[in-house]
């Protein structure tokens, strides 16, 4: 059976039957973000959309699952609680070497790459390591999560449950009220939004919520109670879109929260299990990390052989390589000890000879330590 690191959380995961669900959710949060990036946030980006159309429609709708959908699950797979200083100690390394480390170095391409490909350099390079920048805001913002949730939980001690369950509400009072921050420092404004949906995830872990409604009649029941306000508040958020009503679904609004939370809670409980998305998902974080690489490469190389393409091809294609470039991307860094360290923030182990005597591969032994 292969290992592969874990994805924005730091711990290893299997493929085994209990969480092939999850690694399915991975895969789905990863076709929404590489769908979004190559539409494009803006007429300046991606396939530069002006119109009011379904393309930008698709990117709007999704903004309360994309993100919060990745948060959450990192939540749920992350082990905030210490038993000691130097166990805090341990996971803050291992934090920093699995998030912090590939932060670093792949921001550091991405801006020199781009900065010779569009021949500007004028934004200082310190500021992508201290401020929001382009997609990466988000590793920023979870290593600030863990971090306030390691160190909290330490000195919480046998109270960090309770301390978590209280905190949640909290969060949810302070991603409402979005205070703005100016400088933006480590991207703690979208830490804030990130927040109540990584607590949710890890409070279903840690209250054991899986498993005492793991039965088909309890997932069903939840499903229904989650799913029936997903369908409400997403034809609500359409409805906002086209102008029928003038509800409030902004990225930090009370609706847009009550309806990421009620997405996250449904796809959850549906234990939905899909193998080509679970193969996706099990490349999530190095998806995460190098799409826009192959997305824009592709994009600019179809502007000069084939200027002109049809939008549905030309996003298609971009689709395609944005999810499994980087998983090729992948399998040749993970043959380099110093490759798999740098850039994807795994601690490869030495091969180790298999029952039949042959020597396993780089990838068998590609686990986050």
């Amino acid at each position: 059976m292969t290992l592969q690191a874990d994805h924005l959380s730091g711990m290893a995961t299997t493929h085994s039957g209990r969480d092939r669900y999850i690694e399915t959710l991975r895969g789905f949060a990863c076709v929404l973000l590489v769908a979004y990036h190559v539409i494009g946030n803006d007429p300046q980006h991606g396939m530069h959309i002006t119109a009011h159309d379904n393309w930008r429609l698709f990117t709007e709708l999704f903004i309360h699952i994309r993100m919060p959908l990745f948060s959450f699950l990192s939540g749920f797979v992350f082990s905030a609680f210490v038993a000691d200083r130097a166990a805090l100690s341990v996971a803050f390394g291992k934090k920093l070497r699995r998030i912090a480390v590939p932060f670093v170095v792949v921001s550091t391409l991405f801006y020199v790459c781009f900065g010779l490909i569009n021949r500007d350099f004028s934004l200082p390079i310190w500021r992508i390591y201290v401020l929001p920048y382009e997609h990466y805001w988000f590793l920023q913002a979870t290593m600030l999560i863990m971090a306030a949730l390691l160190v909290s939980n330490y000195i919480a001690g046998r109270y960090a449950r309770a301390w978590m369950t209280a905190l949640f509400p909290v969060s949810c009072a302070v991603f409402i009220a979005a205070p703005a921050f100016d400088p933006d420092v480590f991207s703690i404004g979208s830490a804030l939004y990130l927040l109540p949906y990584f607590l949710l995830g890890q409070l279903l872990r840690i209250w054991s919520i899986n498993r005492r409604i793991g039965d088909v009649s309890g997932r069903r029941i939840a499903m229904a109670l989650f799913g029936l306000p997903v369908a409400v508040l997403f034809l609500l958020d359409l409805g906002e879109y086209r102008g029928w009503n003038t509800l409030d679904f902004s990225r930090e609004s009370v609706l847009g929260l009550l309806f990421g939370v009620c997405a996250c809670l449904f796809l959850f409980f549906s234990r939905l299990k899909w193998r080509p998305l679970e193969f996706v998902g099990a490349y999530s974080y190095t998806i995460y990390l190098f799409h826009v690489f192959f997305t824009a490469a592709l994009r600019k190389s179809l502007a000069v052989l084939a200027p002109g393409l049809p939008n549905t091809i030309l996003f298609a294609s971009a689709l395609v390589a944005g999810l499994f470039l980087p998983i090729a991307l992948h399998k040749v860094l993970i043959r380099s000890r110093w490759a798999a360290a740098l850039l994807l923030g795994i601690t490869l182990r030495p091969a180790t000879k298999t029952g039949a005597g042959k020597t396993g591969s780089a990838t068998d032994t590609a686990v986050a330590r």
